[in-house]
């Protein structure tokens, strides 16, 4: 895999000369051991471009930097920062971190269609740091390295690694380059915060997900299926309604910054609860309303909040399923992440987006 071309160099040289780089605090480092560092990151705010392929990629730090440089509505210049983001997943991607003062409600909307604008929640990741200019090789060599430690550490990585590049191409000396992966960390953070998960359907899991990925206190949201009677469905199966799932996302939170109730809140005001395995187009058993709790104390409160909203919302129209979950299956990698991944799509453009800002209107109180 080829991470890193600099065929232009002479841009990027221009461009660090030329501009400021603004090097935000987004970490801090949690512990050091065998070379690497396990760091909690913030919530990021990236502009970013995905090529559609390989030809493309020497242009990504054009597109992006463009878009910093006044490529955008208002025409406005945004600061550089540091560090610059290539992420190696599935579609190579070219990442610009937005600096502090951002959201994705100040930010102006780029003139180029191919730049995304999205929020990264925030998440645990080991970085193993080195020195000089990178390259395909040291790249295969450093993510090797870091996975064998956190292996030897019993740590789980979700392989979705990045390379964080800190310097500009004309500084020769002192060159910091990272590569990081998010990782499933308990030994410290465990101690530290106790989360909790709560299963929630509203119709299509890409909305559900994209309304609950920017709460404030929700860790982290996955799209799956539950509610059914076939172990490991795939997502054709399921909209076939071959195994009475329903389409929903699993959705770990600290409770001690938002409670059930707030979910619950949330999750019936950005749905419509009333209509029987329907949410607007979106027609079958798989796009129900339905809770999905752990134990009795949730059940509890699901059954005392709904109750409560039913009456003073919805005039007892209320269908919302509430069951105990049995087993939870993740929906295939393709819908995970499915907003932030496909702004562009026009489900997405015509269904999630104006849902987004609904949402974020009238439970601002819950959102970054």
């Amino acid at each position: 895999m080829k991470i890193v071309v600099f065929s232009l160099v002479f841009f990027l040289i221009f461009i660090f000369m030329n501009k400021s780089i603004a090097k935000d605090d987004y970490y801090h480092v949690i512990e050091k051991f065998d070379n690497i560092e396990i760091r909690d990151y913030k919530n990021l705010i990236y502009a970013s471009y995905v090529p559609s392929n390989k030809k493309l990629r020497d242009n990504s730090f054009r597109k992006v930097a463009n878009y910093i440089f006044g490529g955008n509505e208002n025409n406005m210049n945004i600061a550089m920062t540091s560090p610059v983001v290539i992420k190696m997943h599935n579609n190579y991607e070219m990442a610009f971190i937005m600096p502090k003062q951002y959201s994705l409600e100040n930010l102006p909307y780029p003139n180029d269609n191919d730049i995304n604008l999205y929020k990264e929640i925030s998440s645990i990741k080991a970085a193993i740091r080195y020195s000089g200019y990178s390259n395909e090789n040291i790249e295969k060599k450093k993510i090797n390295e870091l996975i064998n430690i956190l292996k030897k550490n019993g740590i789980e990585h979700n392989n979705d690694f990045e390379l964080l590049v800190y310097n500009s191409p004309y500084q020769f000396l002192n060159r910091r380059n990272e590569i990081v992966v998010t990782i499933n960390y308990k030994k410290k953070i465990n101690k530290m915060i106790e989360y909790s998960k709560i299963y929630l359907g509203g119709g299509c899991f890409w909305c559900v997900e994209a309304v609950f990925q920017d709460v404030i206190g929700v860790k982290d949201v996955v799209s799956g299926f539950a509610g059914g009677s076939i172990r490991n469905p795939s997502y054709k199966e399921v909209v076939r309604g071959l195994t009475k799932h329903a389409e929903v996302c699993e959705i770990t939170y600290d409770s001690n910054v938002i409670k059930l109730k707030d979910l619950l809140n949330i999750f019936f005001l950005t749905h419509d609860p009333t209509t029987l395995n329907r949410q607007g187009n979106d027609i079958g058993e798989h796009y129900r309303s339905i809770i999905l709790y752990n134990n009795e104390k949730e059940y509890k409160i699901i059954k005392d909040f709904t109750s409560a909203i039913n009456k003073e919302l919805f005039n007892g129209d209320v269908v919302t399923e509430i069951s105990e979950i049995n087993e939870f299956f993740k929906a295939e990698e393709y819908h995970q992440d499915y907003f932030k991944q496909n702004p562009k799509n026009p489900y997405c453009k015509s269904i999630i987006t104006p849902k987004l800002r609904k949402a974020r209107k009238k439970l601002n109180k819950f959102y970054n």
